[in-house]
């Protein structure tokens, strides 16, 4: 007859930290490669079965636990891990070239990627690339993080009444109940993605304000102010002009998003003064 095992806490310790190594691998792999925030919540995009969100809460959790089981660990081999570290001390003259270089080589590592040189910079910069790669006219949002915006935010968004914006979604199957909704809760109410249903407004409406022809598409603050100017019958001068009068200063063809921090406002708002003209 086989005995039932006592339980081993440390073999259980060992073993979840192999295999949370394992999925902090995976995880930290996949939110390196996955498309910025902006997109990720507004497109619902997912990996494996898994949006952005759940894989970072997933990375957070099992690190987090990790860290724990690591002190577990450390308390469960306390004495061999002082004789190591005694005997390692004792011989440390042997070892001393390859202490040294290691704490060189990790010190090369973190002043690299801090002051930004190659190749640590092409690195995070393909990161960056990759992750934008994902963006197209039918996932970027209007804004960074559009989904959280309440009804009435997106109403003046869209340049027209709460009321309409309420009335137009009845229209579509979406019953606002609160206008301090959210545009994100309300997808969930009705199991789709946010940009659905901004999708589905703004094919009525064009997303644009019937007094003016600039456009709110997909993707502005990547765009640079020259090509919003283009995009929408402005030149160069006329543009800065009408930005001009409403205390926003451009001194150079740089991205919306950039401009818009600089002057310490959001890119709507840069839009919303050219369409207030």
């Amino acid at each position: 007859m086989i005995k039932n095992k006592k339980f081993k806490l440390r073999a259980f310790v060992s073993l979840y930290m192999t295999i949370a190594f394992l999925v902090m691998t995976i995880s930290g792999i996949i939110l390196f490669i996955a498309p910025p925030g902006r997109i990720a919540n507004w497109s619902y995009w997912s990996i494996l079965g898994l949006t952005k969100a759940e894989w970072q809460a997933t990375h957070i959790i099992f690190t987090f636990v990790f860290i724990l089981a690591t002190v577990l660990h450390i308390i469960y081999n306390w004495k061999p891990l002082i004789t190591y570290l005694a005997s390692k001390i004792s011989g440390v003259s042997s070892i001393r070239k390859e202490l040294t270089l290691s704490i060189l080589f990790s010190s090369f590592l973190f002043l690299g990627t801090y002051y930004k040189v190659t190749p640590f910079v092409n690195l995070i910069d393909f990161g960056e690339e990759f992750t934008n790669s994902w963006g197209d006219e039918k996932n970027e949002p209007p804004v960074a993080h559009a989904e959280r915006f309440t009804i009435s935010e997106l109403a003046i968004q869209l340049n027209i009444s709460t009321d309409q914006l309420v009335q137009r979604l009845a229209v579509n199957g979406y019953v606002v109940k609160d206008t301090l909704q959210t545009l994100e809760t309300l997808a969930e109410e009705y199991s789709v993605y946010p940009n659905d249903i901004y999708t589905t407004l703004i094919s009525k409406d064009k997303a644009t304000n019937t007094s003016s022809n600039i456009k709110l598409g997909s993707g502005l603050g990547r765009k640079k102010i020259s090509e919003i100017f283009a995009e929408n019958g402005l030149n160069w001068e006329s543009g800065v002009d009408l930005l001009k009068e409403k205390n926003i200063i451009v001194l150079e063809d740089a991205r919306l998003k950039d401009i818009a921090t600089e002057c310490k406002i959001l890119p709507t708002d840069i839009i919303n003064a050219l369409i207030s003209e």
